[in-house]
């Protein structure tokens, strides 16, 4: 999990990522809160990403999840859902479900949901404050049944000599 301590790591990478990052505040607010889980990508004992959100009920909501800007696309993003839902599937309650929204125009998002499962179901319209661009609502439905230990192997295996990182903190 993502500690207190990678707060200033977490935030540079946020501000870097998104044109609406969120403040000190809520990330400490987020890093405290028990039905929360984020983690983090480490790369030479940096922080190169996260990724994470909240569990709702019997699903999960990622409410993020970016990757140090020179390392896009290399495969770190992957690793980290890879080993978020991995958690999410050896939690004691069961969760049924992952939802997120995604931006409309980020084609490379969606491609890496999509590989693990993900459909979309809907439009958040001007969701985005910012840009007032829309959101494209994506599901991981039946998620014991959709994804399996086989799946995830294949996908980190497909990756794995794109990216070397140290590990992912759960």
């Amino acid at each position: 999990m993502l500690e207190h301590k990678d707060l200033k790591h977490v935030m540079d990478i946020d501000e870097n990522a998104f044109s609406e990052p969120w403040s000190k505040a809520l990330w400490e607010k987020e890093l405290s809160r028990a039905d929360r889980m984020y983690l983090g990508a480490f790369y030479e004992h940096q922080l190169v990403g996260f990724g994470g959100g909240l569990i709702i009920e019997k699903d999960f909501h990622i409410t993020t999840m970016a990757t140090q800007s020179n390392l896009r696309d290399r495969g770190v993003a992957t690793l980290l859902l890879q080993t978020l839902i991995r958690s999410l599937l050896d939690l004691p309650e069961n969760i049924d479900g992952i939802t997120l929204e995604v931006r409309a125009s980020n084609d490379s998002a969606q491609a890496l949901y999509r590989k693990f499962g993900f459909a979309p179901v809907g439009i958040r319209r001007g969701y985005y404050q910012s840009d007032g661009e829309d959101a494209l609502i994506m599901w991981l439905q039946d998620l014991t049944k959709t994804i399996s230990e086989e799946k995830l192997k294949e996908i980190g295996n497909s990756i794995c000599s794109r990216v070397r990182i140290e590990g992912i903190r759960t």
